[in-house]
């Protein structure tokens, strides 16, 4: 319980890599506030952490919107008084992205503007507004922590095109706002998973033929999560952790 009484959101807490975290970081005894578009999803990982006999409620947002990402933190300001968790976790690789395409990689010349502004919205565009509305009420409290899921398509020389561009700004963005808020007593670091097994995974590898590929586990990047949460160094700050590098 070595969260015990801390307020914490999690982004694209529906499924995923997003509902593990919720699972873990509950199970540490903070309150989860789950938030995503999909209020079914949500209802069906607050009911896991209440089922545990965790503390959760569930936030329907288009997290896109800065008014709707304001409206959130309102929301829990409201209700709880503190945010002292972010996990930024929603983003994405919508199916219609790659859905006529035959070959896994999609060429910068083949991108329309549509789609490459559609993949850097929803995973560059969520995290820094969620940055931009929570980093003011942690600055304020004089703490708090944040962590963004990257991806290892932004470490490494990748084919991804807009999303692994848009997974490499994250961790830069996680080394600026580090560097800006640690005077404020807030640790910003981020983790850089290679492909895991999520229901948005399988879909993908489906369409592109690597249904064999080995993946790896939600569960242990909400592990990682956890550790940056609970028991990183507070030096530890502006970094990411990379996994399944083999992958």
């Amino acid at each position: 319980m070595r969260l015990e009484g801390k307020i914490a959101i999690i982004t694209g807490a529906g499924k995923g890599i997003g509902r593990e975290a919720a699972l873990a970081i509950a199970a540490e005894g903070a309150v989860v506030v789950a938030v995503a578009r999909t209020l079914s999803d949500l209802d069906e990982t607050v009911t896991m952490i209440k089922d545990k006999g965790g503390f959760a409620i569930s936030l329907s947002h288009d997290l896109t919107v800065g008014a709707e990402v304001q409206a959130m933190v309102d929301e829990v300001m409201e209700k709880y008084g503190k945010i002292d968790i972010l996990v930024n976790n929603a983003g994405g690789y919508p199916s219609e992205i790659y859905k006529n395409i035959e070959h896994q990689a999609i060429k910068l010349w083949e991108w329309s503007e549509e789609q490459w502004e559609q993949i850097i919205k929803t995973n560059l565009r969520i995290p820094f507004l969620c940055m931009n509305k929570v980093l003011p009420v942690m600055i304020q409290q004089k703490g708090g922590k944040v962590v963004s899921v990257s991806s290892r398509m932004g470490r490494i020389a990748s084919q991804m095109g807009a999303y692994a561009v848009a997974k490499g700004a994250i961790i830069t963005m996680t080394k600026t706002a580090a560097i800006q808020t640690q005077e404020y007593g807030i640790q910003v670091n981020a983790v850089s998973p290679g492909i895991v097994d999520t229901p948005g995974q399988r879909v993908y590898n489906h369409s592109v033929g690597q249904d064999d590929i080995k993946m790896g586990s939600a569960a242990d990047v909400a592990k990682a999560i956890v550790y940056l949460l609970c028991d990183a160094p507070a030096v530890m700050t502006g970094q990411s952790i990379d996994l399944f590098t083999t992958v």
